[in-house]
This record gives structure tokens, sequence and C-alpha cells, in this order.
């Protein structure tokens, strides 16, 4: 027997006999609205979209977001190899760069002096 079979016969029992028309009214309503939202929240056959359609649509979305997390795990494992090659010393890389100036200086230095040379 379920609840609402045994609902009456309690109120009943318990002397509330004069609730129970209006308990079954309120039952009534209950049922009606609860079935109507029911109707309501088919939201899918109110779209007019084919559900092959919707899969479909589905589908691609999934494709996509797989994509971009595919891309976004290659970038970051790109940017973890970068962080992990070998820098070269800040020393090294700046007497590297020094000398070849300083190659130039000497030279421009010297033909310096030979065109002073000329002119006294």
């Amino acid at each position: 027997m379920t609840i609402l079979l045994r609902f009456p016969l309690a109120l009943e029992n318990l002397g509330y006999g004069d609730f129970k028309k209006d308990c079954e009214e309120v039952l009534v309503d209950c049922k009606e609205l609860a079935l109507k939202r029911r109707r309501q929240s088919t939201r899918l056959e109110n779209l007019g979209i084919p559900e092959e359609e919707l899969l479909r649509q589905q589908q691609e979305l999934f494709a996509r977001a797989r994509a971009a997390a595919a891309e976004q795990e290659m970038a970051q494992q790109m940017a973890q190899q970068m962080a992990q090659q070998p820098q070269p010393a800040a020393g090294a890389s700046s007497s590297a760069a020094a000398a070849p100036l300083g190659a130039a200086a000497a030279a421009a230095s010297t033909e310096e002096e030979e065109d002073e040379d000329d002119y006294s």
C-alpha cells in the first residue's frame, strides 16, 4: 500500500476525517502541476532540432575541446623544454660580445694613428 492510499486512512484514524476531501483536492492539484512541469521540461523536444543534429554538434564541440587541450598541452611542454635548456653563462656571453668590439676599436685606433702621421 502506498503512502497516498494510507494517508486518508491515517487522517480518519487520527480524527481528522474532515480534512480528507481538502487533502485529496491538493493531491490532485499537485499531480497536475507535476505533470505540467514534466511536459515543460522536455526542452530538447521543443527546440525543433533533430536529435542527430544535436549529437553532431555535441561531437564537434568535444573535438574542439580535445584540440584546444592538446594545443595547450603542447605549449606547456615547449615551455618546459625551453626552461630546461642550458642557458649560456652571463660572463661568457658578455666577453664573447666584447671581443669583437674590442678588436674593432683597436683597428679604428690604429687607423687614426696612421692618419695623424700623414698630416704631420
